[in-house]
């Protein structure tokens, strides 16, 4: 949409837009907020039948970038690798239980055993909670890079990345390193009329992001590959890097 001349015109009886699945780069949300159109973001699954935590219109202008607050009769905790709740303002994997959580996997008493914890169901999904209990979604567990020991939400490279003057889309996957155990690489789409070069990606961090947090290389592709939702497929594109 932002691509189109004159997009503004064309949503001019549009209220609102709702969006879920992945998550949204907040510089993709500002454009629309600063014409008043809020951008609500939910967050949920199949197994939680499937809204778990909303924004209201109001929200999603005071608080872009979150996913909301927990529906009715939904609640929600955020916990560390041994179960063990975290605290508001750090990251935790993300739990949901209620009425809405879906009672087993069918036939698949081992999945069900791995996530359902005494009723509480583990997404998958990593997230923090802002100073007013906003969940905020941080990235998908298996997509986590864990380089020299620190935790890399490529979300959080991602979201940067898509601020840069002269990108248009943009992913970071984890790849194998003998040193760090894993290395974060950015890979690049450069919109049209425009040339980006490898140092000038790299540079764009700097002063941006913690060292440690950095991509160590950076690719440059045509497209990503993605599914029939229109999500990047990272387990594809750490084949092709």
């Amino acid at each position: 949409v932002l691509d189109q001349p004159n997009w503004q015109t064309y949503l001019s009886s549009l209220r609102s837009i709702s969006t879920g699945s992945s998550v949204v780069p907040e510089t993709l949300i500002a454009p629309f907020h600063a014409i008043g159109l809020p951008v609500q973001q939910v967050y949920g699954l199949t197994e939680t039948a499937p809204i778990a935590v909303y924004q209201t219109a109001a929200q999603a202008l005071l608080k872009s970038g979150s996913t909301g607050l927990p529906g009715l009769h939904c609640d929600m905790q955020l916990v560390d690798n041994q179960g063990e709740a975290v605290v508001d303002g750090d990251i935790g994997h993300i739990r949901i239980k209620g009425p809405n959580v879906m009672f087993e996997y069918w036939g698949n008493p081992q999945a069900t055993a791995k996530a359902l914890h005494n009723g509480w169901f583990d997404t998958g999904d990593m997230g923090y909670k802002d100073p007013d209990g906003h969940l905020v979604v941080a990235d998908r567990a298996k997509d986590m890079i864990i380089s020299g020991g620190e935790n890399v939400y490529p979300a959080e490279l991602e979201n940067l990345l898509h601020s840069m003057p002269g990108v248009r889309e943009a992913a970071v996957v984890g790849r194998a390193d003998d040193k760090w155990g894993e290395t974060p690489v950015a890979v690049v789409i450069v919109a049209a009329g425009h040339e980006l070069t490898s140092d000038q990606v790299l540079d764009y961090f700097q002063g941006r992001l913690a060292r440690f947090k950095h991509p160590r290389e950076v690719v440059f592709m045509d497209t990503l590959p993605r599914n029939v939702m229109g999500k990047v497929q990272k387990f594809r594109l750490r084949t092709m890097i």
